[in-house]
């Protein structure tokens, strides 16, 4: 049975946004920007100043670089920090990050850093806690 890409988009995108609520302890749902289908540009979620993008492949093990391309061009449009969520079958769920974004002193915006889920949670949680109370204060139903 052929897949159907952008429902198999559509249902990654919302697991992603149900673990970033479970495993950060959410109040409030992260929900997945629907614009994004018609505005070019737009990250599939936000989280506080997190641009996240996601995207799940059946085979592979690297991101393809026109995700990354695109999750920087989403992040610069709207001045927050990019995130590529990624996964392909049978591997686990994967981030890439900006290593600057987790360390400031790194100077080279270049330098990315892939992450595995709970590792990047973890981040999020000791350093980012600030994006979780701007989530939770900012959020409209």
């Amino acid at each position: 049975m052929p897949v159907n890409s952008r429902a198999k988009g559509a249902a990654f995108e919302r697991q992603i946004a149900n673990l970033f609520i479970k495993d950060l302890n959410l109040s409030n749902p992260v929900k997945r920007i629907l614009e994004q289908t018609r505005t070019k540009e737009l990250p599939d979620l936000m989280l506080g100043n997190w641009c996240i993008e996601c995207k799940a492949y059946g085979s592979g093990a690297e991101p393809r670089p026109d995700w990354w391309d695109q999750v920087i061009a989403s992040s610069r449009q709207n001045h927050l920090k990019p995130a590529l969520v990624y996964k392909f079958n049978n591997r686990p769920i994967k981030v890439r990050v900006l290593a600057c974004s987790i360390n400031p002193k790194i100077k080279n915006n270049l330098v990315t850093v892939d992450l595995l889920w709970p590792d990047f949670i973890q981040i999020i949680l000791e350093l980012f806690q600030a994006d979780i109370e701007l989530h939770e204060k900012t959020y409209t139903a």
